[in-house]
């Protein structure tokens, strides 16, 4: 170090004696010159810069290398919500057919790895009823769906019940039997007025 210059420390980056412009980041000392962008180099003396497992980057490169949002594909700056092996900001974590945030809410996903919200998987994975329409999804507090198949389709249990007089049907109850003609449920008194001489062959199963 020649006479008369002033010791101002070491480098952190090329561990050069720093004599003059000098400049401190994250308590080490830089030369002005050898402060610079971890990536493109680009000198940051002066400018805004973020530290990233210790290293300045600029503004451009630092927002390049966080996480994108798997939702806005957006840099994720605060926290980060992990689901599916994805990340998402936590307001873009969506149902993807009502758009209802599932940040800290139950959610699922179907066979297309869209999220869904437990009301919308319910209706679109659960089965339709032949009768009403409607999906035949569990009840609210339970995951167990209880439904019956007859003729190849599916039923509410309180949809399952003969279309001319409305006996609630049941394979497991004598004289309740479900007797189907031309896919109509009809018990077997019913079936009888239609169908003379029907024998006693009833379908239908609960699962």
């Amino acid at each position: 170090m020649a006479s008369g210059q002033s010791y101002l420390g070491t480098c952190a980056k090329c561990l050069g004696v720093i004599t003059e412009k000098a400049c401190t980041a994250e308590k080490l000392n830089y030369h002005q010159r050898c402060f610079t962008c971890a990536l493109c180099c680009k000198e940051l003396f002066g400018k805004p810069y973020y530290t990233m497992n210790g290293k300045p980057y600029c503004e451009e490169d630092y927002l390049n290398k966080l996480d994108k949002c798997a939702s806005c594909n957006k840099p994720i700056l605060e926290r980060v919500l992990k689901a599916e092996g994805r990340k998402f900001h936590p307001e873009c974590f969506r149902c993807a057919v009502c758009k209802k945030c599932l940040d800290g809410v139950p959610f699922s996903v179907d066979t297309t790895k869209q999220i869904l919200c437990m009301d919308d998987y319910k209706k679109k994975v659960a089965p339709q009823c032949a009768r009403c329409k409607k999906p035949i999804s569990p009840p609210s507090y339970t995951n167990e769906v209880t439904r019956v198949i007859a003729m190849g389709n599916s039923y509410h249990t309180t949809c399952y019940r003969c279309e001319d007089c409305g006996l609630p049907l049941s394979s497991n109850s004598e004289g309740r039997g479900c007797y189907p003609l031309n896919d109509r449920l009809y018990c077997f008194d019913c079936h009888k007025r239609r169908v003379p001489n029907v024998g006693r062959m009833p379908a239908g199963k609960a699962k």
